[in-house]
């Protein structure tokens, strides 16, 4: 990459760039495994950071070696900088208690990584790749970055073993390989290119020695040219092999596959852990249906009752009722006539496998091929297990439902499952927090709206897929003390704080509304009726205005609570924040005026990551689909400038080398007078200067008498070598011309360089005066 003969200045910064550049990409790789997001751009400042603060180091104490007149390298001082940078910036950053840095750290930061690290470790015994990139996942990743770059630079930098430096990038290449057997092919290319390419940056030379003839040093120059471009053309020749491999049959049935599953389909789970975090949810499209554009609200798979302090148990299997197309199925009894206008729905399943049937929470009726029955206690559709491309038709019958009629309906009666809590260590605790939050709220109906907008309320509660650690295996009482959670976390708390008020409440688990397909021309498939009647298509949904198609994935999976109330049965309440759900229900609203719609709007999540679909099966739960975690506020933080300052540095030190190399190359031929004012212009830097009347002859004893009375010290045997060789070619010059053996111009370049070397390095500026002298006009 670069000549041999190139300075340790050169040679520093080609290593450093060259180690901090394959490391980074190979941090990059993990991308596989845990999904890019803010730690990519925290990553890569942190490899900057320490590899920057190790290099400034490391150039310090050589060119102190250097002055003293020693080979220099060896020391561990540059390594034990690089840790502390890494250090500081783990804790600045994964240690503090908000999501900004801090730049003092303490004891605290410490504990607070300590603890992240742990819930990393639950996430990674627990979870299927990829993961979100969430404060656990970072710390890994970046943190195991940094232990490897700081290893990386150790090898490079301290022990100039440069072919030792991918061993320590195998413990970012592994993982990806061993888990998902794929690395990206830019990663892979940028990585080994950087590895060849450090392969050609010459070792420091052991001792002293003059500099190599011209002749040489163009050999050189066109070797380290030609051994770059070579490295360059083999990482793109692998990646293209590595490329078309992938295309080769049999491919598919690779070594790696051994540690890994496969499989598309998406199934809720029935067992909830409140205490765990939430798993990546999928992003294979679940169900597509048509409805009317304001929705019919979310989709219901299942319910549960059954909480045990820990876990919503589902129970033993129910076989259900047979059921007609024009049954209306629904727990109670129910007027038709006091139910609004029908609603129609045509769903078909996408990769859903389910042995219930996502159906609307208000009455309806259900049109299905197979073997499917309906259980009026647990309000499911149970049966055969869905299919791709199935499809069956809904007609939803919403009820009138509002304020004014929930609130004179009170609390309904119904059996104790539904008002049973667990006699857990903080369940009085529970109940009185719940009585706090309802004050003087008379109605089951204004207790319960209570409790939803105390919990959606974001300046107590925060949305997070990721759950700070309990210190009382009651998950409860540890989301009401930490307040961070998702929707399995809010549902609870808001089912059990209802049932210690004396409310009957369950839990509800499928999926939101999902996203309406905005695809002109109706690219979509036509869902259809099974009976092939009432079945929408885009084209339709198109042409007539009052009807949409929407998608659902498995990352619209939720939990919400239902409450019972008398005479109307049991009404969804939506207690998980706006910025995952969007606005809770409209009859939750108790100041909606009579002419406000009564139904549940449609609830339209908002905006969220965009993440490659996974190969494990996800639902709603530590051990399913999770929902996407809430996007970031907007912050002003001190890193963008720290990064710009990073790369600023960067730059400049490669165009310095660049611009030196350059100029070296473009330099013509020196005659004697312009070699001999270089020495001259070297000397009055560094303050010596000779007397006005020093004749060519005299200037080598001149040049030595003034260096040993300014430094105590006389030049080297090359320097006063090349002193006696430039006063003599500048006495041949000035007073015999035409001499034929008078010495070559360009020789005279480069004995002139090597007796600025050789007094620069005696002086406490040398490296650096003689870069300044090397970039100067006219030298």
């Amino acid at each position: 990459m670069i000549p041999p003969h190139s300075g340790p200045v050169a040679r520093l910064v080609a290593v450093t760039v060259l180690v901090a550049v394959a490391v980074g990409a190979s941090m990059l790789a993990l991308t596989t495994l845990v999904l890019p997001g803010p730690w990519v751009r925290e990553g890569l400042l942190g490899v900057a950071l320490v590899a920057a603060a190790a290099a400034v180091v490391r150039g310090l104490l050589d060119s102190r070696a250097r002055r003293r007149g020693e080979t220099g390298g060896g020391s561990v001082v540059p390594t034990l900088v690089a840790i502390v940078v890494a250090a500081w910036f783990l804790l600045s950053r994964y240690g503090s208690p908000t999501s900004d840095p801090d730049l003092l750290v303490g004891p605290e930061h410490l504990s607070r990584v300590v603890a992240r690290l742990g819930e990393a470790g639950e996430i990674v015994r627990g979870e299927v790749a990829p993961v979100p990139g969430t404060l656990p996942m970072a710390l890994i990743v970046v943190g195991g970055t940094l232990t490897v770059l700081v290893l990386a630079d150790a090898l490079v930098g301290g022990l100039h073993w440069h072919a030792a430096a991918g061993l320590p990038l195998l413990a970012l290449w592994a993982p990806p390989l061993v888990l998902v057997g794929d690395v990206p092919r830019t990663v892979f290319v940028v990585v080994v290119s950087a590895l060849l390419l450090l392969l050609t940056v010459p070792v420091p030379r052991t001792a002293p020695t003059t500099r190599p003839p011209g002749a040489v040093r163009r050999a050189e120059r066109s070797r380290a040219v030609l051994t770059s471009a070579t490295a360059v053309v083999v990482a793109l020749v692998a990646g293209v092999v590595a490329s078309a491999s992938s295309a080769l049959p049999g491919y598919a049935g690779a070594w790696y596959q051994s540690f890994t599953t496969s499989g598309d389909a998406i199934q809720l789970a029935e067992d909830l852990d409140v205490l765990g975090s939430l798993t990546e949810r999928s992003g294979e499209v679940v169900l597509t249906y048509t409805a009317p554009e304001d929705g019919v609200g979310p989709l219901r798979t299942y319910t549960a009752s059954a909480f045990d302090g820990r876990r919503w148990q589902r129970g033993d299997e129910r076989p259900g009722e047979a059921f007609a197309p024009d049954d209306l199925l629904w727990p109670d009894d129910v007027d038709r006539r006091a139910l609004d206008g029908a609603q129609d729905v045509a769903i078909t399943v996408g990769s859903l496998r389910e042995d219930q049937l996502p159906v609307a929470v208000e009455p309806r009726t259900v049109t299905t091929d197979g073997t499917w029955g309906y259980d009026p206690v647990r309000d499911e559709v149970v049966g055969d297990r869905t299919d791709r491309s199935d499809t069956y038709a809904l007609t939803v019958r919403p009820r009138d439902l509002g304020p004014e009629q929930l609130r004179g309906a009170g609390a309904g009666t119904a059996v104790d499952a539904y008002l049973e809590v667990p006699g857990t260590e903080h369940a009085e605790d529970v109940a009185e927090i719940a009585l706090e939050v309802v004050g003087d709220a008379d109605t089951a109906y204004d207790r319960a709206v209570a409790l939803q907008q105390w919990l959606r309320d974001p300046a107590r509660f925060t949305y997070s897929t990721q759950l700070p650690r309990g210190g009382t295996g009651d998950p409860v009482w540890d989301f009401l003390q930490h307040r961070t959670g998702y929707c399995v976390q809010f549902a609870t708390t808001m089912t059990m704080m209802a049932r210690t008020l004396g409310i009957p409440a369950r839990l509800g688990v499928g999926f939101l509304p999902g996203d309406r397909v905005e695809e002109p021309g109706g690219a979509t498939g036509s869902p259809q009726a099974p009976d092939g009647g009432s079945g929408a298509s885009p084209e339709g949904a198109q042409e007539d205005s009052g009807l949409a198609v929407f998608e659902v994935t498995g990352q619209d999976s939720h939990a919400w609570p239902e409450l019972y109330f008398e005479g109307v049965g049991w009404v969804r309440f939506e207690p998980t924040p706006s910025v995952q759900t969007g606005p809770p229900p409209q009859y939750t609203d108790p100041v909606s005026t009579d002419d406000a719609p009564t139904t549940a709007p449609q609830e339209v999540p908002t905006a969220q990551a965009e993440v490659p679909p996974t190969q494990a099966a996800t639902a709603p739960t530590p051990t399913g689909a999770a929902v996407a975690p809430a996007p970031a506020a907007t912050r002003s933080d001190p890193w963008p400038w720290v990064v710009a300052g990073a790369v600023t540095a960067v730059v400049v030190a490669v165009a310095l080398t660049v611009l030196l190399a350059r100029r070296r190359r473009t330099e013509g031929p020196v005659d004697a007078e312009q070699a001999w004012n270089r020495v001259v212009r070297s000397l009055a830097r560094d303050g010596i200067r000779l007397p006005p009347a020093t004749t060519p002859r005299q200037a080598p004893q001149a040049v030595v008498d003034a260096v040993v009375a300014a430094r105590g010290q006389e030049p080297s045997a090359d320097v006063r070598h090349g002193l006696d060789r430039l006063s003599a070619a500048v006495e041949e010059a000035r007073y015999a011309p035409s001499r034929d053996d008078a010495a070559a111009p360009v020789d005279l370049g480069e004995v002139a360089d090597t007796v600025v070397d050789g007094l620069t390095e005696q002086t406490a500026g040398g490296r650096a005066s003689r870069w300044v002298d090397r970039l100067r006009p006219g030298r």
